[in-house]
């Protein structure tokens, strides 16, 4: 039973800003244990604090593209080739990890691979967030978007060869709500979407609006997601509970994996680890665990294998990078 004193905890502690990130995509479960721990009679007291106090909203299942574009991923048929894919998100910048990121750029120039996927979230888009900012660093929007051209650049140097593939995450999709909001008008303009800004076409990358998606062979979804659960692996399950079938995500910022077996078959779902700062302004101490992952096609076969970085340290087949 609920107690008569409700309360939420303060603002800018870490556990409310964990609170914040989780709440809009949060499950009916979730949001019954937080209302249960704070001291709401039920979910729907709790929603209405969250909108009051704090100007937090659930999510809303139209994002902003029209259904058929989301419902219907781009597909990508590797025919029977075997074919890998390097997967990253959640990097952030410029809020990337100079280590992290360096350590990933190693490892793959060791390796054979054909795609490289930036699975959402490459750019933060610090300045036009909701979370409290740091006044130091919204001065200059531009120069995080060239720090995001620099890493393109420096990636299509190192791996000429490889075909590049950018998904929308949900800092990407801060822009569209920002133009929308503030600059309604401009919205339309050519010369200020994401591929534009970023001269993705300059890099030879594909671009995937938000949770669009990508599927590979017709077995595979690849998606930034709007999923981040409190522990690893539950991220995963719920996106296989959305999602069905096989796939993975970045978004939670830590790695994990949910397998199934049913009638019809085994499906697995993956989440992604992150490739930013570990100790961002916004909150202290979170959840994450850095590295990325690959995925090994062959037809409807693949199998997929997750490298975390430990410490800006990691091992792969009895080599160690650090």
């Amino acid at each position: 039973m609920a107690t008569n004193k409700t309360f939420l905890p303060d603002k800018d502690s870490p556990k409310a800003q964990e609170l914040i990130q989780l709440f809009p995509y949060a499950s009916n479960e979730e949001l019954r244990m937080w209302a249960k721990q704070y001291g709401y009679a039920n979910i729907t007291s709790f929603k209405e604090a969250m909108r009051k106090r704090w100007d937090v909203k659930r999510a809303t299942p139209n994002s902003g593209w029209e259904p058929s574009e989301i419902n219907h991923p781009l597909e990508l048929d590797t025919a029977k080739e075997r074919k890998t894919f390097a997967i990253i998100n959640d990097t952030q910048n410029p809020y990337q990890d100079a280590e992290s990121m360096g350590l990933m750029e190693r490892f793959l120039q060791d390796i054979e691979f054909h795609y490289l996927i930036y699975n959402g979230d490459i750019a933060d888009f610090y300045q036009i967030s909701k979370f409290d900012k740091n006044p130091k660093k919204t001065a200059d929007l531009q120069a995080d978007l060239d720090n995001t051209r620099a890493m393109l650049y420096h990636h299509k140097k190192l791996f000429p060869d490889a075909k590049g593939k950018w998904l929308d995450g949900n800092h990407e999709d801060r822009w569209r709500k920002f133009l929308w909001t503030k600059a309604p008008e401009a919205s339309g303009l050519r010369c200020l979407t994401i591929p534009k800004l970023f001269h993705l076409d300059d890099y030879a990358i594909d671009y995937i609006p938000y949770e669009q998606g990508l599927m590979v062979n017709g077995v595979f979804l690849i998606l930034h997601g709007t999923i981040a659960s409190v522990h690893s692996g539950y991220t995963a399950k719920r996106m296989y509970e959305k999602h069905g079938g096989c796939g993975v995500s970045g978004h939670s910022h830590r790695g994990g994996v949910f397998y199934k077996r049913d009638r019809f078959g085994t499906w697995g779902w993956w989440e992604n680890f992150c490739l930013c700062h570990l100790n961002p302004d916004y909150v202290k101490n979170p959840n994450w665990v850095q590295g990325f992952s690959l995925v090994h096609f062959q037809g409807h076969r693949f199998n997929v294998e997750q490298i975390p970085i430990l410490d800006h340290t990691l091992m792969y087949g009895g080599k160690v990078y650090k």
